[in-house]
């Protein structure tokens, strides 16, 4: 089964700054799903710590209850601000890699590359204006070669 979609191994600039922009969508859609996921988590245990610290006379089972949410709200957020250094670092580094490998390709290979481009289009133009003139020396040849002949007839 052949790729329908090539990875750009022409040149290490190239992969370098392509591979930087997916560790930044990456680290995007990362930070989109934990922040959803932690808010979900955080309401959930709001939902049970709000009533209970509500009510004035407690069980030492809705003490316990109370306690382990609160520790549980205490752990996603430190999980959370610890994922968000982690999606923040890998953003950092997508950045970095896309910014330096789209400037080093662009001024190592794409300058050479539209020189080279320029270069052959001006061999082409000059190709060109050189058969145009030929074609116009055939021409003119042709013509004098009939008034010639015209000439000698008449």
């Amino acid at each position: 089964m052949t790729p329908s979609l090539s990875i750009p191994t022409d040149n290490i600039y190239k992969f370098a700054c392509l591979f930087g922009l997916a560790l930044i969508i990456l680290s995007v859609v990362s930070f989109v799903t934990m922040y959803s996921s932690n808010l979900d988590r955080r309401i959930r245990y709001s939902e049970i710590v709000i009533p209970l610290e509500a009510k004035t006379p407690r069980s030492t089972t809705e003490e316990g209850v109370l306690e382990l949410n609160k520790q549980l709200l205490n752990v996603t957020r430190e999980n959370e601000k610890v994922a968000n250094g982690a999606v923040g670092a890998i953003f950092g580094l997508g950045l970095v890699l896309s910014v330096v490998g789209g400037h080093s390709w662009y001024q190592k290979v794409q300058v050479r590359d539209d020189r080279l481009t320029n270069l052959q289009l001006r061999k082409l133009e000059a190709e060109l204006f050189k058969l145009e003139a030929e074609v116009k020396a055939q021409a003119e040849a042709v013509l004098v070669r009939e008034a010639e002949r015209g000439n000698g007839d008449g």
